[in-house]
């Protein structure tokens, strides 16, 4: 059984109910909107931090059974807590008005956060809600609270001293977590991922191709990982055919999935080995495939005719021969444990971290014009999908806007990925919702939430010596 750690004497300690509101947003990274916030604590020290969106109709038998099911899966997955504090934060308001249900609605959801606790053993030691500029607790909504005294807690005092902040809004936090592009930055990357999209179109996850794209990917991870905290340059410093075609190929799920692998095992050996395997049972399968649909595995088939070279790897003078491992079942076994959330090691998270960031600039430069251009190109996306099912397709955007929103859908599903590996439930929400907006019921995407739903917390998230820390 693991054990949490011994106690850092330079650590803050909570002392009153100020204090542990101020760790919430320090431990998400955001200040939460419209959210049920439960923290766990046991053996003196705090334990998982759950955010959920509040619901918008707690009363409804059918919902309210699947909420509470919900909530206990989360809080149980923290062995060694044997207690919850629950928090319901809110647009603004007062005891009786404090959330978008009307009075009702707080003491509907804390009821369901009652239920919850009981299946997973645990006693709700105490329960506040935030709203606006104000909270309260629960059981004396008399005392009314500036949320200054949050603010100017010793416990967030100390967190913001240590180097801790974290972001006013929830997309600012999950969008740029790791900075924003330098003011004035321009260029072609979006054009060339466009290019990339269609000049290797069902070539991504073609094994004779598989070994050299994850070579490139290699060399560009750890150029990034070892920069430190001067990452930017180091991606910035790669050309846009470059940047382009990472990002073109994230568009194809199975290289999106070999990668993932690549990097939380750092064994590309192995992932390419696991490939070949899964070449060998796909293409073991009666009947051709149509090329229009999202692929189900590698293939030992070659490209198809014209379909563009990989670039050179960038730390090697040409593009290099990468040998291709021979199959094997046990690597297979290993990289499906991977993707489900059921391996039992611990991911190599400077690699995965490297992935993260480039990811992120990849695409702040897919999308430089930020939310304005995204909301264009969303609702752009939705335009042209009503078109489409009114029979209208010949109004809908151009193969270069499709591609595009191929491409940007393709980083935005790799990064749902990563904060599922984080075992960060919103985040993963996120980055899933924006993909779906770009492309409607994206596959990918959409396998991310069923990946997440059959394991909502990956075995390494479950130990702390494991999971990922930021």
């Amino acid at each position: 059984m693991r054990q949490h750690s011994t106690r850092d004497p330079f650590v803050p300690v909570v002392r009153c109910a100020a204090d542990l509101l101020a760790v919430v947003p320090h431990t998400l990274g955001y200040w939460p909107a419209d959210s049920l916030v439960l923290f766990a604590a046991g053996g003196g020290t705090a334990g998982a931090c759950v955010r959920v969106d509040l619901p918008a109709d707690p009363d409804d038998e059918r919902f309210a059974e699947a909420f509470v099911a919900e909530l206990a899966e989360l809080v149980g997955h923290d062995a060694l807590s044997d207690r919850v504090f629950a928090i319901v934060y809110t647009s603004g308001g007062t005891p009786d008005r404090a959330s978008p249900g009307g009075p009702g609605a707080v003491p509907a959801v804390l009821g369901l956060v009652d239920e919850a606790a009981r299946r997973a053993d645990r006693a709700v030691a105490a329960r506040w809600v935030v709203a606006g500029e104000h909270w309260w607790p629960v059981e004396d909504p008399e005392e009314v609270r500036d949320v200054a005294r949050i603010l100017d807690s010793a416990v967030n005092a100390a967190l913001v001293a240590a180097g801790s902040s974290y972001a006013t809004a929830q997309r600012q936090a999950m969008d740029h977590e790791y900075g924003a592009l330098p003011a004035g930055t321009r260029r072609g990357v979006a054009e060339q991922a466009a290019r990339w999209a269609r000049a290797g179109r069902d070539g991504w996850h073609r094994l004779d191709r598989l070994a050299r794209i994850l070579a490139v990917w290699e060399d560009v991870l750890t150029g990034v990982r070892d920069a430190g905290g001067d990452w930017l340059p180091a991606v910035l410093g790669h050309d846009d055919d470059l940047l382009g075609f990472l990002a073109a190929g994230l568009s194809d799920p199975v290289l999106a999935d070999l990668l993932l692998a690549a990097c939380a095992t750092d064994d590309s050996a192995g992932v390419l080995a696991a490939a070949a395997m899964w070449a060998e049972l796909c293409d073991g399968e009666p009947g051709t495939a149509d090329p229009a649909d999202e692929p189900t595995g590698p293939t030992r088939a070659p490209a198809p005719p014209g379909v563009a070279d990989v670039p050179r790897r960038p730390g090697a003078g040409g593009p290099g021969a990468v040998r291709l491992p021979a199959s094997d079942a046990g690597e297979l076994i290993r990289l499906s444990r991977v993707l489900s959330g059921e391996w039992e090691e611990t991911p190599a998270w400077p690699r995965l971290d490297a992935l993260y960031r480039v990811l992120q600039a990849l695409a702040w430069l897919l999308d430089p014009g930020g939310t304005p251009a995204e909301q264009a190109a969303e609702q752009a996306a939705e335009q042209a999908a009503e078109q489409a099912a009114e029979g209208a397709a010949g109004a809908a955007a151009g193969p270069e806007a499709a591609a595009a929103r191929a491409v940007l859908a393709g980083v935005l599903v790799e990064l749902a990925q990563l904060n599922r590996f984080r075992a960060r439930g919103s985040h993963t929400a996120h980055f899933v919702r924006r993909a779906t907006a770009l492309v409607p019921c994206h596959p990918a995407a959409l396998r991310v939430l069923r990946l997440a739903d059959a394991r909502p917390v990956p075995l390494w998230a479950r130990d702390r010596a494991t999971a990922w820390h930021s």
